[in-house]
């Protein structure tokens, strides 16, 4: 018989048991959520942000195109006639899209030049503009949801027939909107102006 004695209940257990580690991962699982779930948000804050400010940097980019081209719009040193904006390129009356010649670049006369002759104008989400009346077209800017235009004349009164916008309109407000995804709260920017026509009306 082996020397050995037994001892009866007596267990010889080595390293973790099955439910050691079950309660071990448990405990883990409780110290960790908050950290994640803190993570989790940062993350998705981030996230808003910068969608927040792809949508402000998409107004304040369309608008200020829109204004610069706005002003030089009518430019004629050699005193060519140039209809300078066209408020309705698209003849489905309404103010959503714009053309905008210019003879600056160089000045000689003419509107064929480069940027002397532009029509902005969207498509979903995004602002095109194209050169000349046949022209190439070219998406501008990405995240743009609207444009609208209101042309006033001299005495402030607002010219809502396509064919009096100019020679008429001593001003135009502009209006541009872009959307960020929901969660990217607030979800809308508008940047609105009014920009003085080179015509004076």
């Amino acid at each position: 018989m082996n020397e050995r004695s037994f001892r009866p209940g007596r267990v010889d257990a080595a390293g973790f048991t099955i439910v050691g580690m079950i309660v071990a991962f448990v405990v883990l699982g409780m110290v960790l959520s908050p950290l994640i779930r803190t993570l989790l948000t940062a993350q998705q804050g981030f996230v808003a942000s910068r969608q927040r400010a792809q949508a402000a940097g998409s107004v304040r980019y369309a608008h200020l195109a829109l204004t610069r081209y706005m002003r030089i719009a009518g430019s004629s040193p050699f005193g060519t006639p140039i209809e300078a904006i066209d408020p309705d390129p698209r003849g489905d009356g309404a103010f959503d899209d714009i053309r905008l010649r210019a003879d600056y670049n160089p000045a000689d006369g003419d509107t064929d030049d480069l940027n002397e002759d532009l029509t902005f104008y969207l498509r979903a989400d995004t602002m095109f503009v194209r050169s000349g009346a046949d022209g190439l077209e070219e998406p501008y800017l990405v995240g743009v949801d609207s444009m609208a235009f209101k042309y006033y004349d001299r005495d402030g009164a607002e010219i809502t027939d396509p064919d009096h916008v100019w020679p008429r309109a001593a001003s135009v407000r502009v209006v541009v909107r872009a959307s960020a995804p929901p969660q990217a709260r607030p979800t809308v920017r508008v940047l609105a102006g009014h920009v003085r026509l080179r015509n004076g009306g």
